[in-house]
């Protein structure tokens, strides 16, 4: 496209994401139920002349490349697929590292400009132009980093959203407020090639939750979305207490083979829950589209029991397979003083714990156990999942309008 005609200005956005149930268990074949979280990564693009930059002031990182150095450098080294996507090999991604200066110390914050850089050369040379265009790209987030909550793919895949718009590869959409399936599944494309750079081998969970949001089901290696994911509302705390996942995941595999008569059946359990979470999912769905079913609000109540059943059964499943810890164990009793269900998401060992919340729990209890939480450490929000993924905002106002909340960079 003549970089005449490319958009001045693009605001683009995508959810986080959370595991409902299945953790850990997933990594030795059975189910689990992942679902978008109302906590959003924004991603907003304005032309340049000649440079690119980046301003992800969450993270403190502030980067500017001349287009020229970033032609001269690459243009030898960029790939391309039988499906005309542009890539860097490993030669290349090295060869990136080093343009940038980050070959020594790989961080969250030099990842993310690892990830900026590799998808704003390979989007622009798979572009009809195939040239590089300046731009300066604002970064900014409800995400906590490092949590557990898909903050990366969430970059990502606004990232890839605005770079698509942006070389005119996606139209901008005039007139409706969603992508089609063929132009998401060209965003979760590019969004995967980012958690690549980032991850080194993801599952693709968190990407396809960014970008197609709602929900959907993850069982050996294949991704099923799930159509009938209601909006709920949880109350999500961050333990702020940091973990590693790859010593979990060794820590549960050491416990199944010492004791796979105990484990077994507790992966099982596990399945058993995560089966019949989606079954009620599906009945939730069921009445938040038709709230003339008789017996609607009984119904209703019923399967919020059965979701504060599922929850605290998991987590107790969770604490046997040893990657609960002192702080998720305190957020669980605090939480049940209140009448609240709740139990670790993710990779545990601290990280994040998420607690359903009925349509009709008294706000006043609310604010009392959320101020309760901080009191003792802890980061709380009150937020939503299911919600819709990948999304363009004509406007800032267009991002209050769809219920979402802005970070602070983007309200200046």
């Amino acid at each position: 496209m003549d970089p005449s005609h490319l958009p001045n200005k693009v605001l683009t956005s995508a959810p986080g994401k959370l595991i409902l149930h299945g953790e850990h268990a997933v990594v030795h074949g059975t189910t689990a139920l992942a679902t978008s979280l109302n906590l959003r990564s924004y991603l907003e693009l304005t032309a340049n002349s000649s440079k690119v930059s980046l301003n992800f002031p969450d993270i403190n990182l502030q980067g500017t490349w001349n287009i020229s150095d970033l032609e001269e450098t690459f243009r030898h080294l960029i790939h391309f697929g039988d499906n005309t996507m542009a890539f860097l090999d490993e030669e290349g991604v090295n060869q990136l590292k080093d343009f940038a200066g980050l070959s020594g110390d790989i961080n969250t914050r030099n990842l993310a400009i690892i990830a900026f850089l590799y998808l704003y050369l390979c989007i622009f040379k798979s572009s009809a132009s195939h040239s590089l265009q300046g731009m300066n790209a604002l970064a900014t987030s409800n995400l906590p980093t490092g949590a557990g909550l898909g903050s990366s793919a969430a970059f990502s895949a606004s990232l890839v959203s605005g770079l698509l718009i942006f070389t005119g590869t996606l139209k901008v959409p005039h007139g409706r407020h969603d992508w089609t399936g063929e132009e998401l599944e060209l965003i979760n494309r590019w969004a995967f090639e980012g958690e690549k750079v980032i991850h080194g081998n993801p599952s693709g969970v968190d990407n396809a939750v960014s970008v197609f949001g709602g929900a959907l089901r993850y069982k050996s290696k294949a991704i099923e979305h799930l159509h009938k994911m209601p909006s709920l509302r949880v109350l999500l705390i961050n333990t702020k207490v940091p973990r590693s996942t790859k010593i979990l995941v060794a820590g549960v595999k050491d416990k199944l083979e010492k004791y796979p008569g105990v484990i077994k059946p507790v992966f099982d359990s596990i399945e058993d829950i995560s089966q019949r979470c989606e079954t009620v999912l599906s009945s939730l769905w069921g009445i938040e589209h038709d709230s003339f079913v008789e017996g609607a609000t009984h119904n209703q109540f019923e399967l919020y029991c059965t979701m504060e059943e599922l929850i605290d059964m998991n987590q107790s499943f969770l604490k046997i397979l040893g990657v609960s810890h002192p702080s998720i164990e305190n957020v669980c009793t605090l939480t049940t003083e209140y009448g609240i269900h709740a139990k670790l998401t993710g990779a545990g060992g601290g990280g994040c714990v998420f607690a359903l919340l009925r349509p009709d729990y008294p706000q006043e209890k609310l604010e009392m156990v959320t101020t309760k939480l901080k009191e003792a450490g802890y980061e709380a929000w009150v937020t939503s999942i299911g919600g819709v993924g990948a999304t363009y905002h004509e406007s800032v106002d267009d991002v209050y309008e769809k219920g979402f909340i802005l970070p602070k960079p983007l309200e200046t």
